[in-house]
């Protein structure tokens, strides 16, 4: 996601965040622990966020995969989207 098509509306000063790999800041709910966002010290135009915390959709369809050699051996990709072993 684009960071400047990113906002809040309320609750900005609840989300907590916590360096989970060296650049990479994943933002937390404060008071419930749910995800809501990621931020990157190498990349400040965009923010990783998580699609199942949505509540409608979101508009977009998947493109291609990444890291699929680090997906979890029980999980299958099913469909015919590119896949790449690192970032594309």
């Amino acid at each position: 996601m684009l960071a400047r098509d990113f906002g809040f509306l309320q609750g900005e000063a609840l989300v907590k965040f916590y360096e989970s790999s060296p650049g990479t800041h994943r933002g937390f709910c404060g008071v419930c622990g749910s995800p809501i966002f990621s931020k990157f010290d190498d990349d400040k135009s965009g923010y990783g966020l998580p699609l199942g915390g949505l509540d409608s959709d979101p508009g977009v369809k998947p493109e291609l995969h990444v890291y699929v050699s680090s997906k979890a051996p029980w999980h299958d990709i099913a469909d015919r989207l590119p896949k790449y072993d690192e970032d594309a």
